[in-house]
């Protein structure tokens, strides 16, 4: 039996042995996994915060871009906003002007516009300002049939001249209009250096 034993010693040793490899290999391929596992868990990691580092940057000269247009379109709106001012200023010095200088400054402009036989219009807050026989010595100065239209316009001053063929529309709005559309550019330089 002793010989029976042996070999039976003998294939369990070998069976052992064989196992041992075999748990041997499985754990090496085990730890190799757990290496590439862990590895790509490294790599993932670093391209998720390299990714958030981007977008953070990303987001942070996004906001620094939106923070400057929004500056500027304030500034713009406050520079804006003391121009519409001066223009209000202006027409409220026109308006205000005497009598007699409101009638030479409406004066130069119907000399200078005013076709033989226009009919004047005026503002109606004008009405007394600008009278008919003002405008009859206006005409006789420039050599010009003027007559005082019995209609008025709802602007704020100034006046229309209609004529036979065409009308030139000298109230003040449409004067600051078409002056802050020239001057708008000039007056930014100047005020805001």
């Amino acid at each position: 039996m002793e010989g029976k034993e042996a070999i039976i010693a003998e294939i369990i040793g070998k069976a052992e042995r064989a196992a041992a490899g075999l748990i041997s290999d499985a754990e090496a391929e085990r730890d190799l996994a757990l290496e590439k596992v862990r590895a790509e868990e490294s790599r993932k990691r670093e391209e998720a915060l390299n990714a958030a580092r981007v977008s953070a940057d990303e987001i942070i000269a996004r906001g620094k871009t939106l923070s400057s247009l929004e500056a500027r379109k304030t500034e713009l709106a406050a520079k804006q906003k003391v121009l519409d001012m001066a223009f209000e200023e202006a027409a409220k010095k026109i308006l205000n002007m005497t009598d007699h200088i409101y009638r030479e400054f409406i004066g130069e402009l119907i000399e200078k516009y005013a076709e033989d036989g226009d009919s004047v219009i005026v503002a109606e807050r004008d009405a007394k300002r600008l009278h008919a026989e003002w405008l009859a010595s206006l005409g006789n100065k420039c050599g010009k049939s003027l007559s005082l239209s019995s209609r008025t316009h709802g602007g704020k001053g100034g006046v229309i001249l209609s004529g036979k063929t065409s009308d030139k529309n000298f109230t003040l709005e449409t004067m600051f209009a078409s002056l802050r559309d020239t001057a708008l550019t000039s007056a930014a330089k100047r005020l805001f250096k």
